[in-house]
C-alpha cells in the first residue's frame, strides 16, 4: 500500500433535516482516505490516499484530484485559512431499524470500552456548518 496527497475538489451534498456533508470526487468513494484540511467553503481540500500503487495512478488521471508533492502539500496547507478544530466522541451509525444502540450512550466504544474521540474541523459552506473528521497529526506525518 502506497500512501499519497491529493488536492481534491470537494461538493456539498445537502441532506434531510437541514443538514450537509461533504462529498469527495467519485474516484475517491471506495477507496482508503482521510481529510487532511479542508478549506472553508467545502469547495477544496486535501485528502490523504492509502491504496495500492496502480489505484493511485487511475486517481491522478481524475481532473478533481491532484497529487501533492511534500514541498506542495505544506504550502497548500499554509495557504488555507485556519481551521476550527475540536474533539468530538464518536457517534454509532444507526441502525436497521434506524434507531442507534442506547447501551453505549450512542457513542461507539473502543476494544478496552472507552469512547473513540475523533478530530473534526467545522467547516462553514453558505448557511452550513459541517463537521468533517480529519486525519490526527501523528497520522498525517506517515
Amino acid at each position: 500500500m502506497a500512501v499519497a496527497y491529493f488536492q481534491v475538489r470537494l461538493s456539498i451534498e445537502k441532506k434531510s433535516g437541514g443538514e450537509a456533508a461533504l462529498s469527495a470526487p467519485a474516484v475517491l468513494q471506495n477507496q482508503n482516505y482521510d481529510f487532511v484540511l479542508v478549506k472553508d467553503g467545502g469547495d477544496e481540500g486535501i485528502v490523504k490516499v492509502d491504496t495500492p500503487d496502480t489505484t493511485l495512478k487511475q486517481i491522478e488521471k481524475d481532473k478533481d484530484c491532484k497529487r501533492l508533492t511534500a514541498k506542495q502539500l505544506e504550502a497548500l496547507k499554509g495557504s488555507y485559512p485556519k481551521p476550527k478544530i475540536k474533539n468530538k466522541y464518536r457517534t454509532l451509525a444507526q441502525n436497521a431499524a434506524g434507531g442507534t444502540d442506547k447501551t453505549a450512550g450512542g457513542f461507539e466504544l473502543d476494544s478496552a470500552g472507552s469512547k473513540i474521540v475523533d478530530t473534526v474541523q467545522t467547516v462553514r459552506s453558505g448557511f452550513y456548518l459541517i463537521d468533517v473528521r480529519i486525519a490526527q497529526e501523528s497520522d498525517d506525518n506517515s
